[in-house]
């Protein structure tokens, strides 16, 4: 591959990027990116004080989930601490459009009053931080326009990461245009990267300008640099101190360069001295001040006090940390993880793939050690760079008990032309070259696959500014205080056992509404006591809670009821829905008589075929209907016998109607000994829901004083009860039997 064309597949990859990132950026409301709410309330500060703010306590750390609704609200002065660089330029970038609507938007999820954090899982609830108002739109909200540019800007940031990790790479290898594109694609592709890329946080300035300092620290080791190129690394450094705390490790690094640099350390030790000199002066001559002002003012010289107090440090830093790491650095997008757990382990197998590739090169006799010197020491500095960064992180996590990898994304590029390098190691093999390629593809595919596949469910507000969609089946039934249940859809129009039944109720308000409600629905048969799924949520959930609606909005609520496989089958089962006015604690009325409002109802039936009869009979009735056999039981009792029957009908087409079943023992005579009729399973599947072959198990008790078996005979059949016509029963000969009736001559 020659320059021209890696050059061309740099500019597809920033492209695919760019478009990842706005993508990610656009699916994923405002404020519930990683602590972009805080970032957000500095820039916010700044905008309007136009001084930097002072240092504040909280009164006590994020305990309960009370406490982190408090950490969450709006805050002036903001709680949150940071060098003032990004935010700064945030303000300035921004000072276009107000963003007094900030403190008006940023309302904590209700969830976290009862104590519910975010849910580590596949199912679209409680994912979030925040509840989003319908005015959070680019057209009505100052701070939505002003946090999506900024999120452009970060995008931006991102870009310059991964050029700087291709050009990293390019340096180390210039032979080896493939490694670079690879440790680009790396950094490119990894979804928490593109998440954090798409947020408004001073961690993206912050990892660009590692990334930039990487780059131009190797090549003043390469060029043994005069003093003025060292004061610009210097001024890189400068401005990253006064980024975030986390560039004061490259102040060491930058000295390692100076010393690293080409020539004979003994004859150039004055030149070193200098330029080391030089280096550390820019430095803290550009970022050293704030430091000192945080001495002087609050005796914290790095501002981290409100940190560590919102904070229960951890007693230890083990495997499960390390484990919540590596997740949290792939891909734990917001506050949760969504992704299922198999994919975390997929992704942790490549890179074990990647670092066992490394200890290849760096063995004994390895490539490392015929690789120039250059070579060595750019990969000596990066490692160590990566090293001092997990240093630093664990004793952080271990300070705050926040075990984020994105706190590693300083040193991104650095992982991203270790694991390319040690991926190549394998590239000998046209087997491991097919599976690199594959992986980088499956990479890619991923991170498209994200927005749509989780954040996008995730994230989706249940505000319809068109209104219900056309697809919905009305409902119109009115309530108190103004809210409307006014349609429904299902994504199925039958229930199977082990699968969800998706049900989506559409609500709307004709007032504003200024309190929570919540909202129940129950999957059960006639019988309303006997539910076999449900669930109790809030009204617009915690995304849209009612609390925040608006006179004439229409609000769509989903819910996923897992049918279970005890549920007895076949049957009709019907939805049950009601609503909770939360400040009393009551149902309210969704109809003019009842508070509960009642849809349906579907189909459950069993899709394995029943156990075969005891005893196999051949007879029908009418057209659409056969009894293939029957089961007969004595039940011995104090007060009599009881005679149990199932019987077995299968459904040769649909039945006309709802037809009732009649059980009678009869004497020698055909006098009546005792009877049962009623509806097949007692209701809960009528016969017009039956389809063409199914089997209906149908159980039927007569109690008696005793029982002849040998001057007693049972005689089965149907009738529709709003004629009390018998369904016409005919035998195995098409012979029409009397009465309609259909013999069973063997009793127990």
């Amino acid at each position: 591959m020659n320059e021209t064309t890696s050059r061309r597949l740099l500019a597809v990859l920033l492209i695919a990027f760019v478009s990842l990132g706005v993508t990610y950026g656009l699916v994923t409301p405002c404020f519930e990116a990683s602590d972009e709410w805080s970032h957000l309330t500095l820039v916010h500060y700044l905008a309007v004080h136009r001084k930097l703010p002072p240092l504040v306590l909280p009164p006590r750390p994020a305990v309960t989930g009370a406490d982190v609704a408090w950490y969450l609200s709006y805050h002036d002065p903001p709680i949150y601490y940071a060098p003032p660089l990004y935010h700064a330029l945030s303000a300035l970038i921004t000072s276009w459009t107000s963003m007094d609507d900030l403190p008006y938007l940023l309302v904590p999820s209700p969830s976290w009053e009862l104590g519910w954090a975010p849910q580590a899982d596949g199912d679209s609830w409680n994912k979030n931080q925040f509840a989003h108002r319908a005015e959070e739109t680019l057209a009505q909200s100052g701070t939505v326009r002003g946090a999506y540019l900024l999120r452009l800007v970060s995008v931006g940031l991102g870009a310059v990461t991964i050029l700087c990790t291709y050009t990293l790479a390019g340096f180390l290898w210039p032979d080896r245009p493939i490694l670079a594109l690879g440790a680009g694609a790396f950094v490119a592709f990894l979804p928490k990267f593109i998440a954090a890329s798409a947020g408004v946080t001073n961690d993206n300035l912050m990892t660009a300008l590692f990334s930039s300092f990487f780059v131009y620290a190797l090549r003043c080791m390469r060029d043994g640099a005069n003093w003025r190129r060292w004061a610009m690394l210097g001024g890189l450094v400068g401005l990253g101190l006064l980024t975030k705390q986390s560039a004061l490790l490259l102040l060491p690094l930058g000295e390692l360069a100076v010393a690293w640099q080409r020539g004979d350390i003994l004859l150039q030790w004055r030149k070193r001295l200098i330029d080391g000199g030089t280096f550390l002066a820019v430095a803290l001559g550009i970022g050293g001040w704030w430091y000192v002002r945080n001495t002087v003012l609050y005796d914290d010289p790095l501002g981290l006090g409100p940190h560590f107090a919102s904070q229960i440090p951890l007693t230890h830093f083990g495997m499960k940390e390390v484990w919540s790491t590596v997740r949290s650095y792939w891909a734990v997008i917001g506050w949760t993880s969504m992704i299922e757990p198999p994919l975390y382990v997929a992704a942790a197998l490549v890179m074990l793939v990647a670092l066992a590739g490394v200890v290849v090169a760096v063995r004994p006799g390895g490539p490392l050690w015929r690789a120039p010197t250059i070579t060595k020491r750019g990969l000596g500095f990066l490692g160590l760079a990566f090293v001092l960064n997990v240093a630093s992180f664990v004793h952080w996590a271990t300070a705050t008990a926040a075990p984020g990898g994105r706190l590693l994304f300083p040193t991104v590029s650095v992982v991203g032309v270790l694991s390319a390098w040690g991926f190549s190691q394998w590239s000998r093999w046209r087997v491991a070259r097919w599976c690199l390629g594959a992986m980088a593809g499956a990479s890619f595919l991923f991170a498209a696959l994200v927005p749509w596949r989780y954040l996008l469910p995730a994230y989706a507000s249940p505000h319809l500014p068109d209104g219900m969609p056309d697809t919905a089946m009305p409902v119109g039934q009115a309530s108190q205080g103004g809210i409307r249940l006014i349609g429904y859809e299902t994504t199925t129009t039958e229930i199977e056992h082990g699968k969800e039944f998706g049900l989506t109720l559409y609500w709307h308000t004709q007032v504003d509404l200024s309190h929570r409600y919540r909202t129940w629905v129950q999957l059960g048969p006639r019988d309303s006591t006997r539910h076999i799924a449900g669930r109790d949520i809030w009204l617009g959930g915690t995304l849209y809670p009612s609390g925040l609606w608006r006179a004439n909005d229409t609000v769509r609520q989903v819910y996923h009821l897992p049918v279970p496989d005890w549920a007895p089958v076949p049957g009709l089962y019907w939805i049950r829905v009601g609503l909770v006015d939360e400040t009393v604690g009551k149902l309210i009325e969704l109809t003019s008589h009842s508070s509960v409002a009642v849809l349906g109802p579907w189909r459950l039936y069993a899709a394995p075929k029943p156990a075969l009869p005891t005893y196999a009979v051949s007879f029908r009735l009418g057209e659409a209907i056969r009894l293939l056999g029957y089961d007969l039981k004595q039940e011995k009792e104090a007060e009599g016998v009881s005679l149990h029957l199932a019987l077995y009908w299968r459904a040769e087409q649909v039945p006309e109607a709802d037809y009732m079943v009649f059980v009678h023992l009869v004497d020698i005579k055909g006098h009546p000994l005792g009877q049962h009729d009623g509806p097949p399973r007692d209701g809960a599947y009528p016969t017009s829901w039956w389809l063409p072959g199914q089997v209906i198990v149908d159980r039927h008790t007569i109690h008696l004083d005793q029982l002849d078996a040998d001057s007693t005979w049972l005689r089965v059949g149907m009738y529709n009860l709003e004629t009390m016509i018998r369904v016409p029963a005919f035998d195995g000969t098409n012979q029409r039997l009397p009465d309609d009736s259909i013999p069973l001559d063997t009793l127990p």
